[in-house]
């Protein structure tokens, strides 16, 4: 439901959207902060296969974790993320008595996610990057 009223949303903003770059990470199988924080709600990621013969033949296939740390020391719930084609545009709202509190600004992060894990080395998984853009 979430993603479908992103996607309406998404649809109405598209002319007049800018999209602010939050940052560009290779997935990986330890939990890595993006280089910027954020205030937005509503967010477009694209992931990229950085090698298509380690994706198609050679290698694991992975997903990742997405979630977001505020200033409080908490963290919001984590959400799956599949590899796709196109940008995906998602809405993560910060939580009701957070934004109450004043805790707007947070941090995202992300991680592999995989059957594989956590045993298997990131050398023996496909490589992909997570780019993610926060709406202004």
């Amino acid at each position: 439901m979430v993603l479908l009223l992103a996607l309406d949303l998404a649809c109405a903003l598209f002319p007049v959207a800018n999209w602010e770059l939050v940052g560009e990470l290779t997935v990986s199988n330890s939990w890595q902060l993006f280089p910027s924080e954020v205030i937005a709600d509503t967010f477009r990621i694209t992931t990229t296969i950085l090698n298509l013969d380690d994706w198609n033949k050679w290698k694991f296939r992975s997903a990742a974790y997405f979630r977001f740390y505020y200033s409080d020391n908490s963290a919001s719930p984590n959400y799956y993320l599949r590899v796709t084609d196109t940008a995906t545009i998602y809405q993560f709202n910060v939580p009701t008595d957070l934004r109450e509190q004043g805790y707007i600004i947070r941090t995202p992060a992300c991680i592999r996610a995989s059957r594989y894990l956590p045993l298997t080395p990131d050398s023996n998984f496909a490589q992909w990057a997570l780019k993610l853009e926060a709406l202004l």
